[in-house]
């Protein structure tokens, strides 16, 4: 799984570089005095920089080092030293280790269905007796198919442009909204550079959510509804387990 390449990730960044409003609001109301947080799937740690610029203790990875690499020139421009690492989460297993784990944003709707188990079981066994988990998992909601490649951004990058093209289709069956996305670095009209990712988001429904936290060993699991969550009227759900 690689989702994010050097053009993607300074798309990205352009948009969604900080936390902030009801979103931040609501993880950092989970965080308590002396707390260790981690944070998988951390990419250019627009969670993890603001929980740092707050004394928090936290640490994240991710298994894109182009998301990396932006996390950690973000902290140090900010006079801070970000500790994240490069690691996929089917092989990161810290027993004992963390207050809180908290995967924001939707990332964990990217994880393929087939690693979920596996993922959550390693999470659960990298946390503290009376640790607590949250994740922002995508809710299944109406989608539509968008088969033709239509341009969806445009950022401005020295002398040179990159375009950003997505296309869509949503898969009934398993719940997948694939979305492919294509960046063009442009140069006076010649393309210099194309990047081409896949990013297939399962959608979840909120009982389904609940119980794969069950069936992973959580308890206490709860969902809660964060309406304006990411701006007036963009709720999103956070589903919560303790060991």
């Amino acid at each position: 799984m690689d989702y994010y390449g050097e053009l993607c990730t300074k798309v990205y960044e352009s948009g969604k570089s900080i936390a902030e409003g009801e979103e931040l609001a609501f993880y950092l109301s989970h965080v308590t005095e002396g707390m260790k947080v981690l944070e998988p799937m951390c990419g250019n740690g627009r969670m993890l920089i603001p929980f740092m610029q707050r004394g928090i203790n936290i640490e994240g990875f991710d298994i894109s080092d182009e998301m990396l690499k932006v996390c950690v020139v973000k902290g140090n421009e900010r006079g801070m030293e970000p500790r994240v690492f490069h690691q996929d989460m089917r092989h990161f297993n810290r027993q004992d280790n963390y207050d809180l784990i908290m995967i924001p944003f939707g990332s964990f709707s990217l994880l393929p269905e087939e690693i979920v188990p596996l993922c959550l079981r390693n999470l659960k066994e990298s946390l503290r007796q009376g640790g607590k988990l949250l994740i922002t998992a995508i809710i299944q909601q109406a989608a539509d198919d968008c088969p033709e490649w239509k341009e969806t951004n445009r950022l401005q990058d020295g002398k040179n442009t990159i375009i950003e093209y997505k296309r869509m289709t949503y898969d009934k069956d398993s719940r997948v909204l694939n979305s492919k996305l294509k960046y063009h670095l442009i140069h006076e009209g010649e393309v210099l550079k194309e990047e081409l990712m896949d990013f297939p988001m399962r959608m979840y429904g909120v009982e389904e959510c609940k119980d794969l936290l069950h069936k992973s060993g959580f308890v206490n699991v709860t969902v809660h509804e964060v309406l304006d969550g990411y701006g007036k009227g963009n709720p999103f759900h956070v589903f919560e387990g303790t060991i």
